[in-house]
């Protein structure tokens, strides 16, 4: 067995690594079963309904204001046509982990004033599509030089597409920019481009897709320029 302490839980929204401000994340599937049973059934039937994904967050408020800041982060995507990325790993993104790759569209944003308590605030946030379980290609950190990512066996190549989230939390240097490749491969030692991210010069997120084949091993590749770059950076792909 492998127990997790939730301690080492990681949820990035965006471009915010907002572990540091939540105090639960619950990732929800539920499976809508449509009762059907008629007088003639002896016990009761079911039919599949829609599915439903949510992700609930409860954590302590942030104050902090401007471009990028965790308030900003929560209230720029509260229109239903936005969707933003969310990436959740019970057991932290260390390289091979897995991760929940969300699709997200905020529903509720509430902040919470109690007397005798910090400011609280609930998020809830619902899956545009399905949600896949991934692995994380590159852990949270400062990425400032050109280099290939650890490469992590996702157990069997798939024909069925695949998904990328890439989170980028802060940026720094002079005119740095930030190209990230999803590589592929069959053996762990000839590579190829799986998908590419389009270049960042600024913080935010990215999402890609893939409906066709996706190799056995997978792996990020980090290209970047500018004098004195420095990108904190978090990448994970799936496949569906």
């Amino acid at each position: 067995m492998a127990f997790v302490n939730s301690q080492s839980t990681r949820v990035l929204y965006g471009a915010n690594a907002i572990a540091s401000t939540i105090k639960s994340a619950s990732p929800t599937f539920n499976a809508n079963m449509i009762d059907v049973t008629t007088l003639a059934d002896t016990s009761k039937a079911f039919v599949p309904g829609i599915n439903e994904w949510t992700l609930s967050i409860d954590g302590v408020f942030d104050n902090t204001t401007g471009t990028g800041s965790v308030l900003d982060q929560m209230t720029s995507p509260l229109s239903a046509t936005t969707t933003v990325p969310a990436s959740v790993a019970v057991a932290g993104f260390t390289v091979g982990n897995p991760v929940w790759l969300i699709p997200a569209k905020e529903i509720t944003y509430e902040v919470k004033a109690q007397v005798e308590n910090a400011v609280e605030y609930s998020l809830a946030l619902g899956a545009a599509s399905a949600p896949d379980l991934g692995y994380s290609l590159a852990d949270l950190a400062a990425v400032s030089a050109t280099a290939n990512g650890t490469s992590v066996d996702t157990g069997a190549a798939t024909t069925t597409g695949w998904v990328a989230h890439l989170h980028i939390t802060a940026v720094s240097g002079t005119t740095p920019s930030l190209t990230a490749v999803v590589q592929q491969s069959t053996n762990n030692s000839t590579w190829t481009t799986l998908g590419s991210f389009t270049a960042a010069t600024a913080i935010g997120s990215q999402v890609i897709t893939g409906t066709g084949s996706a190799a056995r091993y997978l792996r990020i590749q980090w290209t970047v320029s500018g004098t004195t770059p420095s990108f904190t950076v978090q990448a994970s792909a799936g496949t569906y």
